[in-house]
């Protein structure tokens, strides 16, 4: 009996435990099901922060590991369906009899919803993306003729024979070396030949440093030794270590030191190959090329066809047949010449095409090896059909700078306002525009080419060489010199006609000298002797543009007082121990002054509130300028642009005194009537806040954040550094949003804001206000303390406003912006889940949407 007792206990304990949870389904019906719900929205919480992260990586260009992107679909698609089957269940047996089987499916729901949410911890979400490879950038602009398609294949089998180490390319600017070799590439990657191929530009004037970074930043590598040799060693080792390797030297006009670079030479690594172009066979023969291919000029039959590509229907104008063909003559075959006066020439008339012949065959262009005669007629052609002198003038403003210059838009305004190229132009701004209409222009016309900088353009080498060849010219009277300190200063009987000079390096300026015209004098990277300084004002006092960019001065200078024509004045990254800038205060008549990037710089000369008709004023960089005396800018009654980006901070907060004190935002404001940008660091928004800080300009165009240098004010203020054309920009941090409400400016600066990073500011709904009043301006928002979605709306659709806890939106033409830091990882503060209610999506919205 006593067995049959046991063996009964054990089945009525197997029967009640499995009937008790069963039971415990239907006892717990609600109570499930709102778990369920709840689960459910920390899981989309979670979804929702790992998409946030993954969005910004793929921003910054980094790869998504798998299992992150395995886990979003099962959240978004399998989970979102399971979920909203369920709902759809749910809604369809309400009656009681189904309670059971609902709670019982939610329940086992919910432990997949748990095992998702214990799965959707990462670490990290992404990887660096490896450099992209350098033909993933090319245009495809390659033409495949006979003549190229028979020199390419000859490198490329060149390439795959294992005794050749070195090939040179050579051939006369622009006929289209640098073109082949990109093509080259391009069909390499696809053969497979090699595990890796870099490219870099060599120029006339090589800088070691300069090919080190290009090659190391394609094959991922940071170089951060100081010296050239370090640099080279580690660059050397890192490409020993891959097996394939094709190295393209391009433009390269003397012969390279390959170990000062870094390069593998010889048999010290078979595996590595090097491609070089050059417009000098002599540095291929000296360079021990194994092999040499002259890419010579375009048949007739290329050049016919690669001239109707460019003139278009103009070119099947039986009128225009012969003379199309006598200009297509006096295009030499060169590819830039013919593309350019191509282009020059779509859709004109006859009499214009006339014209162009005539001009054509009428140049006598200087004589220089490896270019053409036809090349500079076909190439000044373009440049005298210009529609305006300001075209023109751009364009030579444009060979001041060495070959291969990244030439930043910014001087071309900068000069061309010193010496009155825009005389229609009322402000800088327009001045400014009107440069980049220009440049842009240019670019289309073939004269310019873009530049991988920003707000900065580049010139192809041979319309350089016209340029010079033009500016050169009586007329103009330009003298370039792009090795100073090779070619010294130019031995000439006199100097009488020169209008513009630039010269590039280390100068010894003799006294006595005489440029009784001169109008423009540029030095670049390189270091005055002792008086040189000194010898240039006392024989330039007609100068009106004086650029010091990166220069050094030895010994004092105090004539800088006798320009009293100057309207330009830079000292961009210059260092000038002993010169007195006590004396910028005697040129009356300067308009522009530009230190940016001069470290050297710790105190802003009183002086400078003498200068009454400066219009701008650029500290950018300066990051040793630390005192700014009061009453320099409230003296400066036509300023219409101020630069302190990443310089003096340390701005009082009331008036101050005159004889103490710093210079307070006051100031700079009461030039507000009349400041069309401003671009500042301030201590605090509570320098903002005083009432007698007023914004007068509501057209101002302005950039102000923190001087705190943080992660999070970084990339504002590199923005800021880097461009002269960025949009109305405010950063605050720190405050309270009731004290900024009562701050006429704050108001002002609010709403015209068009990006407007917030860092830890309390109580921002009392701003509200302003969302009906304006806010039309905004683009980008972010609270960056919360990690917070933002986005600029049209127009908000409310539903259900019975129910206070959800809040039905839909958003019209919504578009985001999202910046993450990996160092905030809190979830957006807009928390939402997708239910079904009444036939209509629902989003619950939580506070500070």
């Amino acid at each position: 009996m006593e067995i049959i007792i046991a063996i009964a206990s054990k089945i009525g304990e197997s029967l009640v435990t499995p009937i008790g949870t069963e039971f415990g389904y239907l006892v717990n019906y609600h109570s499930n099901l709102e778990s369920l719900r709840g689960e459910i929205k920390k899981l989309f919480d979670k979804k929702d922060g790992v998409q946030g992260l993954v969005d910004a990586a793929k921003r910054n260009g980094e790869i998504i590991k798998p299992d992150v992107q395995s886990w979003l679909k099962n959240v978004n698609d399998d989970m979102v369906k399971k979920v909203l089957q369920f709902e759809d269940e749910i809604n369809k047996k309400r009656r009681c009899v189904y309670r059971w089987s609902l709670s019982r499916r939610a329940y086992k729901i919910k432990q997949e919803v748990l095992q998702l949410q214990n799965e959707g911890r990462f670490e990290n979400v992404a990887h660096p993306a490896p450099p992209p490879e350098i033909w993933s950038t090319f245009e495809n602009v390659f033409k495949d003729f006979k003549s190229r398609m028979a020199n390419m294949n000859e490198v490329i089998e060149g390439l795959t024979r294992e005794e050749v180490r070195l090939i040179g390319i050579c051939g006369m600017g622009g006929v289209g070396k640098t073109t082949m070799v990109k093509e080259i590439i391009t069909r390499l990657a696809k053969l497979n030949l090699f595990d890796k191929i870099v490219m870099a530009t060599v120029s006339q004037s090589p800088s070691i440093r300069t090919i080190q970074s290009e090659i190391a930043e394609e094959i991922g590598l940071e170089l951060k030794e100081e010296s050239e040799s370090g640099r080279a060693r580690r660059l050397h080792g890192r490409l020993m270590e891959i097996k394939r390797i094709l190295i393209v030297l391009d433009d390269v006009w003397a012969e390279l030191d390959f170990k000062a670079i870094g390069l593998p030479s010889g048999d010290a690594h078979k595996g590595c190959k090097v491609l070089l172009t050059s417009r000098d066979s002599d540095v291929c023969n000296r360079m021990r090329s194994q092999q040499i291919i002259a890419v010579p000029i375009l048949t007739t039959e290329e050049s016919h066809e690669l001239f109707r590509e460019m003139v278009g229907e103009s070119f099947n104008d039986p009128d225009l047949r012969s003379t199309a063909k006598d200009v297509l003559k006096e295009c030499g075959g060169l590819p830039i010449a013919i593309v350019t006066v191509g282009k020059a020439l779509e859709k004109k008339n006859k009499r214009e095409w006339d014209d162009a012949l005539n001009q054509l065959r009428n140049s006598t262009p200087v004589n220089i090896p490896g270019v053409n005669d036809k090349v500079y007629s076909s190439i000044k052609w373009s440049y005298d059909r210009l529609e305006s002198d300001e075209a023109r003038l751009c364009l030579l403003l444009c060979c001041l700078f060495p070959e291969d210059y990244d030439i930043p838009i910014e001087y071309l305004v900068r000069y061309g306002w010193g010496r009155g190229y825009f005389s229609s132009c009322v402000t800088l701004e327009d001045a400014r525009n009107r440069v980049h209409s220009l440049v842009g222009q240019l670019k289309r016309r073939f004269l310019l080419l873009d530049s991988g900088k920003s707000e900065a353009t580049k010139m192809h080498d041979v319309v350089r060489d016209v340029a010079i060849w033009i500016a050169s010219r009586d007329a103009h009277g330009f003298l370039i010199r792009s090795d100073a300190e090779n070619k010294g200063w130019p031995n000439l009987a006199t100097y009488d006609h020169y209008t513009t000079i630039s010269l590039v390096g280390d100068l010894e300026i003799q006294d006595g000298l005489k440029c009784p015209k001169l109008e423009l004098l540029q030095t670049m990277e390189g270091l005055f002797s002792e008086g040189s300084m000194d010898n240039i004002c006392k024989a330039m006092k007609e100068l009106k543009v004086l650029a010091l960019v990166q220069m050094k001065n030895r010994g004092s200078s105090s004539s800088l007082g006798l320009l009293k024509n100057l309207r330009t004045l830079t000292l961009n990254g210059s260092k000038f121990d002993g010169m007195s800038t006590d004396v910028i205060g005697s040129l009356e008549n300067l308009e522009i002054l530009s230190f940016r990037d001069c470290d050297s710089m710790r105190e802003l000369p009183r002086e400078i509130g003498r200068l009454k008709q400066l219009r701008l004023l650029d500290t950018t960089n300066c990051r040793n300028l630390e005192v700014i005396p009061h009453g320099i800018f409230s003296n400066l009654c036509r300023l219409e642009e101020l630069y302190m980006m990443g310089s003096f901070n340390k701005w009082e907060i009331g008036r101050g005194r005159e004889d103490k004190g710093m210079a307070s935002i006051s100031e700079v404001m009461s030039l507000s009537d009349h400041l069309k940008v401003l671009a500042i660091e301030i201590p605090s928004v509570i320098h903002l806040l005083p009432k007698n800080i007023v914004l007068k300009s509501p057209t101002i165009r302005f950039g102000i954040c923190p001087a705190r240098r943080t992660e999070a004010t970084y990339a504002f203020k590199e923005c800021l550094r880097t461009t002269y054309a960025f949009e109305n920009c405010l950063m605050i941090e720190e405050s309270d949003a009731r004290e900024l409400e009562e701050s006429q400016a704050v108001r002002l600066l609010l709403k015209k804001s068009k990006k407007l990073y917030l860092w830890e500011v309390k109580n921002f709904s009392v701003l509200t206000d302003l969302d009906q009043e304006g806010f039309q301006d905004l683009k980008e928002s972010l609270d960056m303390s919360k990690y917070r979605v933002s986005c600029k709306w049209n127009k908000w659709v409310f539903d259900q406003p019975k129910s206070p806890s959800i809040a039905i939106l839909w958003c019209l033409k919504i578009r985001l912006f999202i910046i993450s830091s990996k160092k905030l990882g809190i979830a957006p503060e807009i928390k939402y889940y997708w239910m079904q209610s009444n036939g209509r999506n629902c989003v619950e919205a939580g506070e500070g949407t």
